[in-house]
């Protein structure tokens, strides 16, 4: 259930499979692991549980900067809930633009703002956006919370790792 409503097309798989193609070669997080992964719809339902259980809080979420049906859906809430979009660190930044540009990624005029405009609003009507979700080094979010970034993790932040955990990154 793809939050776009673009289904995989099984039809025109078979069909290459029947004009000769012998290998599709891809790649896929935990392909190992059996079973089905969650539907990406099903990840709005407990982005909406964390926004309502954080009214009063600022909240940071880190995600793949690649994942633009996840950042859609963050947008989402935002909106739902009142808040402002702050994307922050360079792969983030540069996906969410590319991703406007094109129309994947659809939010109303002065949903996203500027980090420089944060001060205008209450804490508790932003939400940034960031890279990090994996603990990497050198990301926004571990800038952020190291106090080397233009964004710092404040008191009264609240940080979702939307990602599965990668052992050795805690």
């Amino acid at each position: 259930s793809p939050i776009d409503n673009d289904r995989a097309n099984l039809a025109r798989f078979a069909s290459l499979g029947d004009e000769g193609v012998l290998l599709m070669m891809g790649e896929s997080t935990n392909i190992e692991k059996c079973g089905y992964s969650m539907s990406e719809s099903a990840v709005g339902m407990t982005f909406d549980k964390l926004f309502a259980d954080n009214l009063n809080n600022r909240l940071i979420i880190a995600t793949f900067a690649s994942n633009v049906h996840r950042l859609q859906q963050i947008l989402n809430m935002c909106e739902k809930y009142g808040r402002k979009v702050v994307f922050n660190g360079r792969s983030m930044l540069k996906v969410s633009e590319l991703a406007k540009l094109i129309g994947e990624l659809n939010y109303k005029p002065g949903t996203v703002i500027e980090p420089e405009e944060m001060s205008k609003y209450p804490d508790k009507k932003i939400c940034i956006i960031s890279t990090g979700s994996q603990g990497e080094p050198m990301s926004a979010l571990t800038r952020m919370a190291s106090g080397e970034d233009k964004i710092n993790v404040g008191k009264n932040d609240v940080v979702i790792l939307s990602s599965s955990p990668i052992p050795g990154n805690e």
